[in-house]
């Protein structure tokens, strides 16, 4: 009885999981012809799906992305007459109940990258997307893997090194978003010039609102840069430059967005000259930012063709409601010796057209800033002497103990440092 009684609970359990994948096989062939409508309206970019084999557990096949002209040209107006770009991708898709696994491969021998790929030795070049995807819930987990490789040319040499990219979060774009790149370097060979990229990683998440992405918090880090230029006799690396951004709402209406930057060190350097900043340090926060007119100019930034009109409009829906900018430190050191600046300034509720008239446009402006410099800063930076000497002698620049000091302050379109009019 009951061997009878597990036997047909098991048939029970295995039809249950049977009907399971074949409605999630449905639920995926509806789905992606939904997807390729969508893809079309929003981006312009055609999708090409050729159905290889389909069974209870597998959805595989081959698809092609085409980024026609109009697509193009919301990158660079100039290829609105180019030619259709045609991406080839192998998949493999199995069916799980309730579940799709997708891994997609580059197709390094058909579409418009074959020929390059093709000359330059790279035909086992690998871009992978693998995905995990619940079609109920239409939630989705991706990793995108892109391989190493190098491009030649008489004109110079580019390696990129591997990338990964990892996403968590719905379909339609709300979810979190993690990138690890080892870099790249590029070799110039008339100019002998020379660019390093070394191991850039970043995080965001993401948010869709009224069909605009928006990130409430990100995070960058870059390990170091270089750029070399022996002709014009130019040395730029930077080592640890990070950043943070966390964007939220006030009110209904308005947004806060917050800033930090830090830079290790920046080296620049040419034939005659040198300057060495260090522990540079910045932390803004913009309040009051109204949110429908944030949004607006979210939109117009993804556009390749800027509509005018739509800026002014946008800029004028931000400025209407003014805002507030907290400057809480812009600090570095200058060959060693250290300056900072912090302050807050405050813009009234105004129009673009009252900020391009001279006097009434200021009178939109008010604040208070302090700046503070080394007194050693003349000759820690000899190009900088003269000045700082005329700003003391006009008493914009004030001696206190180590230190010479500014105070700069905005009120009714008046601009006096250290209460002298400038």
């Amino acid at each position: 009885m009951k061997k009878w009684v597990w036997g047909v609970a098991g048939a029970a359990l295995a039809g249950v999981g049977l009907g399971a994948c074949w409605m999630t096989g449905q639920a995926f062939d509806r789905q992606l012809a939904e997807q390729t409508v969508t893809l079309r309206e929003q981006s312009g970019i055609a999708l090409q799906w050729q159905p290889g084999r389909s069974t209870l557990w597998r959805r595989d096949g081959e698809m092609q992305l085409v980024i026609g002209p109009a697509a193009l040209a919301r990158l660079d107006e100039e290829l609105s007459q180019a030619e259709p770009i045609v991406l080839a991708f192998k998949v493999k898709g199995l069916i799980l109940p309730l579940y799709v696994r997708n891994e997609i491969l580059l197709d390094t021998e058909q579409g418009s990258l074959a020929p390059l790929l093709a000359a330059q030795g790279l035909k086992e070049w690998r871009l992978t997307l693998t995905s995990l995807t619940n079609l109920w819930t239409r939630d989705n987990q991706s990793k995108l893997d892109i391989g190493a490789f190098s491009l030649k040319h008489e004109q110079g040499q580019m390696t990129f090194q591997p990338l990964q990219a990892d996403y968590s979060g719905d379909l339609a774009g709300n979810g979190y978003m993690a990138l690890d790149w080892a870099g790249m370097t590029l070799h110039e060979t008339q100019s002998q010039a020379d660019m390093v990229l070394s191991r850039l990683r970043g995080s965001a998440e993401l948010r869709e609102v009224n069909g605009n992405w928006l990130s409430p918090q990100s995070e960058m880090a870059l390990e170091t840069f270089s750029l070399t230029q022996p002709q014009e006799g130019v040395n730029v690396s930077l080592q640890r430059l990070t950043s943070q951004s966390q964007l939220e709402g006030e009110a209904a209406e308005t947004l806060s967005n917050h800033y930090q930057i830090q830079l290790a060190a920046m080296d620049m350097a040419n034939d005659s000259d040198r300057l060495a900043l260090t522990d540079a340090r910045l932390d803004l926060e913009v309040r009051g930012l109204d949110l429908a007119g944030y949004q607006a100019l979210q939109e117009l930034s993804a556009q390749s063709s800027l509509d005018q009109q739509a800026l002014m409009e946008a800029l004028d829906r931000v400025l209407g409601r003014g805002l507030t900018l907290t400057l809480t430190e812009l600090s570095s050191r200058l060959n060693g010796e250290p300056a900072s600046l912090s302050g807050e300034l405050t813009l009234a509720p105004t129009s673009l057209a009252t900020l391009a008239e001279e006097q009434e446009g200021v009178k939109a402006l008010s604040g208070l800033l302090q700046l503070s410099l080394s007194e050693g800063m003349g000759e820690a930076v000899p190009q900088l002497a003269p000045m700082l000497q005329q700003l003391q002698q006009l008493g914009y620049l004030k001696p206190q103990q180590s230190d010479l000091k500014a105070e700069l302050k905005l009120q009714q379109g008046r601009l006096t440092v250290n209460e002298l009019p400038l």
